[in-house]
Protein backbone atom coordinates (compact mmCIF):
# COMPACT_ATOMS: atom_id res chain seq x y z
CA UNK A 1 0.00 0.00 0.00
CA UNK A 2 1.53 3.30 -1.07
CA UNK A 3 1.29 6.46 1.41
CA UNK A 4 2.25 9.61 1.53
CA UNK A 5 4.28 11.22 4.58
CA UNK A 6 5.37 14.89 5.11
CA UNK A 7 6.57 17.13 8.23
CA UNK A 8 4.71 19.94 8.74
CA UNK A 9 4.20 22.44 11.36
CA UNK A 10 1.03 21.85 13.75
CA UNK A 11 -0.40 25.18 13.09
CA UNK A 12 -1.30 24.16 9.27
CA UNK A 13 -4.01 21.55 10.64
CA UNK A 14 -5.89 24.13 12.69
CA UNK A 15 -9.21 23.66 11.77
CA UNK A 16 -9.13 20.39 10.02
CA UNK A 17 -8.08 18.19 12.68
CA UNK A 18 -7.83 18.34 16.83
CA UNK A 19 -4.88 18.18 18.26
CA UNK A 20 -3.82 17.74 21.55
CA UNK A 21 -2.26 20.21 23.35
CA UNK A 22 0.87 19.17 23.27
CA UNK A 23 1.67 18.75 19.52
CA UNK A 24 0.29 22.26 18.74
CA UNK A 25 3.05 24.71 17.12
CA UNK A 26 5.39 21.58 16.81
CA UNK A 27 6.57 19.82 13.86
CA UNK A 28 4.61 16.92 13.07
CA UNK A 29 4.73 13.73 10.79
CA UNK A 30 1.74 13.96 8.82
CA UNK A 31 0.78 10.33 6.84
CA UNK A 32 -1.52 9.33 4.46
CA UNK A 33 -2.87 6.63 3.31
CA UNK A 34 -5.67 5.15 1.12
CA UNK A 35 -8.55 3.57 3.13
CA UNK A 36 -9.60 1.17 0.06
CA UNK A 37 -8.88 -1.38 2.65
CA UNK A 38 -11.39 -0.35 5.33
CA UNK A 39 -15.28 -1.52 4.53
CA UNK A 40 -17.83 1.36 4.56
CA UNK A 41 -19.92 -0.10 6.99
CA UNK A 42 -16.73 0.80 9.31
CA UNK A 43 -16.46 4.25 8.08
CA UNK A 44 -18.22 6.78 10.65
CA UNK A 45 -21.04 8.48 8.43
CA UNK A 46 -22.09 12.33 9.11
CA UNK A 47 -24.99 14.11 7.58
CA UNK A 48 -24.63 17.44 6.14
CA UNK A 49 -25.74 19.02 9.39
CA UNK A 50 -22.34 17.57 11.08
CA UNK A 51 -20.06 18.41 8.51
CA UNK A 52 -21.27 22.14 8.38
CA UNK A 53 -21.04 22.06 12.62
CA UNK A 54 -17.41 20.59 12.29
CA UNK A 55 -16.26 23.14 9.23
CA UNK A 56 -18.43 26.44 11.38
CA UNK A 57 -15.28 29.17 11.30
CA UNK A 58 -12.57 26.38 10.76
CA UNK A 59 -9.98 27.87 7.48
CA UNK A 60 -11.17 24.80 5.60
CA UNK A 61 -14.81 26.56 5.49
CA UNK A 62 -13.06 29.78 4.54
CA UNK A 63 -11.63 28.77 1.68
CA UNK A 64 -15.03 26.75 0.06
CA UNK A 65 -16.29 28.97 -2.62
CA UNK A 66 -13.33 30.31 -3.35
CA UNK A 67 -13.03 29.31 -6.80
CA UNK A 68 -16.08 29.91 -9.14
CA UNK A 69 -16.76 26.06 -10.44
CA UNK A 70 -16.71 26.46 -13.82
CA UNK A 71 -16.79 22.90 -15.18
CA UNK A 72 -13.08 22.67 -15.68
CA UNK A 73 -10.65 20.15 -14.35
CA UNK A 74 -8.38 20.47 -11.63
CA UNK A 75 -5.18 20.47 -14.12
CA UNK A 76 -6.93 23.60 -16.11
CA UNK A 77 -7.47 25.76 -12.88
CA UNK A 78 -4.14 24.63 -11.73
CA UNK A 79 -2.26 26.03 -15.47
CA UNK A 80 -4.79 28.91 -15.05
CA UNK A 81 -3.39 30.12 -12.07
CA UNK A 82 0.20 29.22 -12.98
CA UNK A 83 -0.15 31.38 -16.16
CA UNK A 84 -1.44 34.32 -14.28
CA UNK A 85 0.88 34.70 -11.70
CA UNK A 86 4.08 32.98 -14.01
CA UNK A 87 5.76 36.58 -13.96
CA UNK A 88 6.12 36.57 -10.15
CA UNK A 89 9.58 35.23 -8.77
Amino acid sequence: MEAVRQIVNSSLLDGIISLPEILKGKEVELVVYPIKSIPKEKLPKFSRKEIDAMLEGSVTQSLIGIVKDEGMELEDYRTERLRKYDYID
